[in-house]
């Protein structure tokens, strides 16, 4: 049987009347044992921690004990009331402050019930803006975060991200994640990235990166977190001229120094104050009166790593033949089983990071090229310092066999985009003026609605390189000729 509108009535009129007076025993005795109480949850108001469907008498009171150690209700008054049969609509106006944030809210409710036979609310469900109730909630989340950060407060932290504060709050234009990278942090940078913090970051007074600020901190682990997320291992201080390495050292981590070291960190540049890596070294020894064994072990770590590299540069016989152009020695050496894709050391030189095909396509030896894809060298191989393809270094030269060689070769990625400019080759060959090459990639099919990181298309260059009126130009789509 259903309850009757005046039975609908009192109940309401009652229950009402427990939760202004904030009676905890009366609001349950109003319930019915399997209520559901629906306030509704979804990703614009998670911040609110009681929302959510709760069923049954000792959920509903764990979110009014939740609701009570949240939320500090300072007026409270049922403005509407509509009741039939079992059903009943009642307006709430609720005026409260979070006691997190001491920030005052105002909220008007629609509450819909369903009063069963037996005199209980059966059905409970609240319909609200909850814009204001967020904020409220929200109000200086960025400050808590960095201050949980500060304080090494792991759970706070993931906590007021869950809720969505910003990853990458800063405090004096460091940002969180630099600030548990400072204090060695691995913990709390973990949870920073698992949110987008951004690792790539640098802050305004020196330009240090978020790897510079953990080499300072000392957690080898979080230097490990960040080079496998993509820190850049040289990243270079606009200030200082200072690599991670050279803070490693500074700071007197001989752990950091090793991990950075097996990650192809330079050798060979220099501070913007004049200092080779050596004389960092030695003056840190000089003025430095304690920590001199971390000091000798971090030397020792730099001196394996330059001597590795000494060896490696020895054993570079398929890339010494072709930086000679030698096809006779490129072809023994592949004979007796040089690997064509072996990949030149860091030495910050011209040939870092590259295999022997990008120096023979920059360098124009056309047989080589040739040989060293007869047996499978990498046609889409990149190299670090310019994010570049062996196309990219054929065109960029103006070497039109190769750019053939290379167009004609299976999987070969015609609209590679550079690193350092977003320039496809095709770009490239027309920024430089080489109409030859230009046109075998206008043959292969390049693509012609890229656009580099300046905005330009092929197009855009080509008139600049030879006018509008050229031949080349009259090609391409979007010059007047089309």
């Amino acid at each position: 049987m259903q309850g009757s509108t005046e039975q609908t009535r009192e109940v309401v009129d009652r229950f009402y009347s427990a939760i202004g007076q904030g009676d905890g025993r009366a609001i349950i005795d109003c319930l019915d044992p399997n209520i559901i109480f629906d306030l509704p949850k979804n990703e614009h108001n998670s911040i609110i921690p009681y929302l959510g469907v709760r069923s049954g008498h000792s959920e509903v009171s764990d979110a009014f004990r939740i609701r009570a150690e949240t939320t500090e209700v300072l007026a409270y008054e049922v403005r509407g009331k509509i009741t039939e049969g079992e059903n009943a609509c009642v307006v709430v106006y609720t005026k409260a402050r979070c006691r997190g944030t001491r920030q005052i809210f105002e909220v008007e409710d629609i509450h819909k019930l369903i009063i069963n036979n037996a005199g209980k609310i059966a059905h409970w469900k609240v319909f609200f803006d909850p814009n204001t109730e967020v904020a409220a909630f929200r109000a200086g989340m960025e400050q808590r975060l960095l201050d949980a950060v500060e304080h090494g407060n792991v759970a706070q932290v993931a906590e007021l991200l869950t809720q969505g504060a910003d990853p990458n709050a800063r405090k004096e234009g460091v940002t969180a994640l630099m600030l548990a990278a400072g204090r060695g942090n691995a913990a709390l940078a973990n949870s920073l990235i698992g949110y987008r913090a951004d690792i790539l970051a640098v802050e305004p007074r020196a330009g240090n990166s978020v790897l510079h600020f953990a080499c300072q901190g000392g957690s080898s682990e979080l230097v490990k977190l960040l080079l496998e997320h993509g820190a850049f291992v040289n990243s270079v201080c606009p200030a200082t001229g200072h690599t991670p390495l050279m803070d490693a050292l500074w700071y007197k981590w001989p752990e950091i120094v090793k991990i950075l070291l097996d990650h192809n960190a330079a050798l060979n540049l220099n501070t913007h104050y004049g200092f080779s890596l050596a004389q960092h070294l030695a003056y840190e020894k000089q003025v430095n009166k304690f920590g001199k064994d971390r000091f000798d072990e971090a030397e020792r770590l730099v001196a394996e790593r330059a001597k590795r590299d000494e060896e490696a540069l020895r054993a570079q016989h398929l890339m010494a033949a072709t930086l000679r152009g030698d096809l006779t020695s490129v072809k023994a050496l592949i004979a007796t089983g040089a690997q064509v894709d072996s990949i030149y050391p860091i030495l910050n030189g011209f040939n870092d990071g590259h295999t022997p095909l990008l120096v023979a396509c920059r360098d124009g030896h056309y047989d080589i090229a040739g040989e060293l894809l007869s047996h499978g060298a990498d046609v889409n191989a990149v190299e670090p310092t310019f994010g570049a393809v062996p196309l990219h270094k054929a065109v960029y030269n103006g070497h039109a066999d190769i750019t053939k060689l290379l167009v004609g070769q299976g999987g070969v990625d015609l609209n590679y985009r550079g690193a350092t400019n977003g320039y496809t080759p095709l770009h490239d060959a027309l920024w430089h003026g080489y109409r030859d090459c230009a046109e075998v990639l206008l043959n292969a099919k390049a693509r012609l609605d890229i656009r580099g990181n300046d905005g330009k298309l092929p197009l855009d260059i080509a008139i600049e390189a030879f006018g509008r009126d050229d031949p080349l130009v009259k090609r391409l789509p979007g010059s007047d000729a089309n």
